[in-house]
């Protein structure tokens, strides 16, 4: 990513997550100043501090600057936070507990640090940067070790009462389904997760019958949909099974908050045409069968998150420019392949 030199006022987004630490520099007019990511240090929540700390003030230091030059940085966390006192109460990937992250970050680096559940940032990022800004609600689904939405309803982050908005991936799809770590049987999560596609691979590499998955070790969700395009029968029956649940938890966000625009991204869904399209065709068969569905679900209104897109970084950049209930100017619109194209709208 270009850099150029700082001007004062620069806007730092933080992108936190369980392998890595990605963070750009912007300035007051969105253009990137800085970009860095770095592996998260996973020694203890004061190591992970200090080595966020660390990357933050090397992204700044890569756009020319200083901490004295930043106004405010904004961080995705991934778990339950608090975006009000940057409390996080529950951070699994990072080990962390009623950790008041903000208040300990802001000390460490001079400046304010604003937190945020790092899905509800990325939907955010995805809504005011990829031309779907004209989508005032909608959707980012990420589907990785985890499944969770974040949304945007009427051009904000909705987080419901109790913070627990888009958690669609302890939406219960199958009563006899497997046990989720949440305590749950039948968790989307446990039933088309990563973790939950390898699973499946796995038991269909160990049944009888030749199937191309025996190939492939360790197991992946990867490998399940790379064995499925080359035609094995079992990758293509986890496949269809998979993408049954997740058309389903996408009808059911649709239908809830009747959205405009669902956008997914996460580790499983970089397999791209191979994980979108047999979601669509699921899609489809409930088009077909329910008339409510019919009027309400259409087919370009879901779509893939561009591989060079870094949603989380730039919804962090929002929130720390504070910007998220007032006009700023616009940031610069990606499509596919990452052309910058002429901005057309104002959030």
């Amino acid at each position: 990513m270009k850099s150029h030199k700082a001007p004062k006022g620069l806007f730092v987004g933080v992108d936190v997550g369980g392998t890595k630490v990605a963070v750009l520099v912007v300035d007051a007019g969105y253009q990137v100043c800085g970009y860095t990511n770095v592996a998260t240090l996973l020694d203890g929540p004061q190591k992970t501090l200090a080595g966020i700390a660390g990357a933050i003030r090397r992204g700044v230091e890569l756009a020319g600057a200083s901490m004295s030059d930043v106004s405010a940085v904004g961080l995705g966390v991934p778990g339950r936070v608090d975006p009000k006192t940057g409390l996080v109460r529950q951070a699994v990937n990072l080990g962390w507990e009623e950790l008041q992250a903000g208040e300990m970050l802001s000390a460490q680096l001079g400046v304010p640090c604003l937190l945020e559940n790092d899905v509800r940032l990325a939907a955010l990022g995805v809504q005011r940067h990829l031309g779907t800004a004209s989508s005032q609600n909608m959707a980012y689904v990420s589907i990785g070790t985890g499944i969770a939405a974040g949304l945007v309803l009427n051009g904000r982050i909705y987080r419901g009462a109790h913070g627990m908005a888009g958690e669609i991936g302890h939406m219960i799809v199958d009563p006899n389904g497997p046990l989720c770590l949440c305590g749950a049987h039948g968790c989307l999560e446990a039933l088309a997760a990563g973790p939950a596609i390898a699973r499946l691979g796995e038991e269909a590499a160990k049944a009888e019958g030749d199937t191309l998955l025996r190939n492939y070790l360790p197991m992946t969700a990867k490998a399940v949909y790379e064995a499925a395009t080359a035609g094995d029968a079992a990758a293509r029956a986890i496949v269809r099974q998979v993408s049954r649940y997740l058309a389903l938890a996408l009808q059911h966000l649709i239908v809830t908050y009747d959205v405009e625009r669902i956008v997914l991204g996460g580790g499983v869904a970089r397999d791209r045409d191979a994980f979108l399209q047999p979601i669509l065709t699921e899609l489809e068969r409930l088009w077909q069968d329910s008339m409510l569905a019919g009027e309400t679900l259409q087919p370009d209104m879901i779509g893939l998150l561009p591989l060079d897109y870094d949603a989380g970084t730039w919804g962090a950049v929002v929130l720390a420019s504070g910007s998220l209930a007032r006009v700023h100017p616009p940031l610069p619109e990606i499509r596919e392949g990452g052309e910058e194209l002429q901005s057309i709208y104002v959030i």
